[in-house]
């Protein structure tokens, strides 16, 4: 199987907010997705950040779907996938919670797309394993050891876009105690293993240029047991807007993020 791996779409930033009309996916995606003539991937594996609108996500993955000819998308959602980023969002939601539920049931109810949320889906024999994840203070607590919770969470309050935006939760690293057991239910049942954050807070595992910053906190957890124990031979991951691979205790880990005119297709055979 040739599964393609992206992540971090950001839907919105690209397209304009229509869910029905035809629109310009071809123009925009043609030269990525079929970029020197390849050819597209069985599956399409998007780790997280799809955009701050469910009615457009959903549109545009069907979209994709439908015209490159992908058998299955799978994804899990980001954490940009929780803002509520205007006063009409608020309106419509009760907390974050509540719009990642709806996006959950969005795509699984659409045929051939499916969102991991704790959850393994088998394709062609291939199980695929998946979370969304979250950060931990793993990497301010190795490098920065002085950093303290209240630091943290000014710094992500300014830095990160759901310091404002996640409604629900209180401290930068709330979720990851949500998200755990997630992890937990599916990395030993599964040939991929997907999730929106980094599972090594190393430096060497983290981009070059980021690797002295305190903000890299908020872009990787710890999550080396389950890479020294998964059944998964790849783990795809997103957030960090980079495309790179590296490989713990033998497990193959790739994030590939989309940035229009920048990124390349990235693809793996499993």
């Amino acid at each position: 199987m040739k599964i393609d791996i992206l992540s971090d779409l950001h839907f919105d930033y690209y397209f304009k907010q229509i869910y029905s009309s035809k629109v310009d996916v071809r123009k925009t995606y043609d030269k990525y997705f079929l970029k020197d003539g390849r050819e597209i991937g069985d599956v399409l594996v998007v780790a997280g950040d799809l955009g701050h609108n469910n009615q457009q996500n959903i549109s545009l993955l069907d979209m994709i779907k439908r015209i490159y000819g992908y058998k299955a998308i799978i994804c899990v959602l980001g954490n940009h996938d929780y803002c509520l980023v205007n006063r009409i969002m608020e309106d419509d939601y009760d907390d974050s919670f509540a719009r990642a539920d709806e996006m959950k049931k969005l795509i699984n109810d659409k045929e051939g797309i499916y969102c991991l949320d704790g959850d393994v889906i088998e394709i062609d024999g291939i199980r695929f394993g998946g979370a969304m994840g979250w950060y931990s203070s793993a990497f301010s607590r190795t490098y920065f050891p002085l950093a303290g919770i209240e630091g943290m969470n000014g710094m992500w309050k300014v830095l990160m876009p759901e310091g404002k935006q996640f409604k629900g939760i209180k401290n930068f690293d709330d979720p990851y105690k949500i998200e755990l057991p997630k992890i937990e239910a599916v990395y030993q049942k599964c040939d991929v293993m997907i999730t929106h954050i980094n599972p090594s807070f190393l430096a060497e595992h983290i981009s070059q240029e980021y690797r002295n910053n305190r903000s890299t906190t908020f872009y990787c957890f710890n999550g080396h047991e389950f890479l020294k124990n998964t059944t998964a031979k790849h783990w795809i991951f997103g957030h960090t807007h980079s495309s790179y691979s590296y490989e713990f205790e033998g497990v193959q880990c790739h994030v590939n993020a989309y940035e229009l005119y920048k990124s390349n297709m990235k693809s793996i055979e499993i």
